[in-house]
């Protein structure tokens, strides 16, 4: 199952696609807690989490520790763009992810 952790811009594009689990925050609004609770009530429930990389980024801790304490490969966290376009970001998570799991680096 998918759940979406986004803005409410982001949440209608991914109720179009058909995804239903979307916890939805207002960008301005949303803090590090907020987010963090969320997180913490569907980690162990749903195999992919989708959320927008300006609200990764707000609990990027959290996100690294969940990966690097799952003992298989759910609960997968997909960062997506939100309205405003990508970020840059310094490292990307879902190369890690892979790197983990296979061992090696993909360029």
């Amino acid at each position: 199952m998918i759940a979406a952790i986004v803005d409410e811009d982001t949440a209608t594009g991914l109720r179009l696609a058909g995804i239903e689990n979307i916890y939805e925050l207002s960008e301005k609004d949303a803090t590090a807690e907020d987010l963090s609770q969320i997180l913490d009530k569907i980690v162990y429930d749903f195999a992919v989490i989708i959320i927008t990389e300006r609200f990764a980024e707000k609990i990027r801790a959290k996100i690294r520790s969940i990966n690097e304490m799952k003992h298989g490969i759910t609960p997968i966290i997909v960062e997506i763009p939100d309205r405003k376009g990508a970020m840059e970001k310094e490292i990307d998570e879902i190369s890690l992810l892979i790197k983990r799991a296979v061992g090696i680096r993909l360029k």
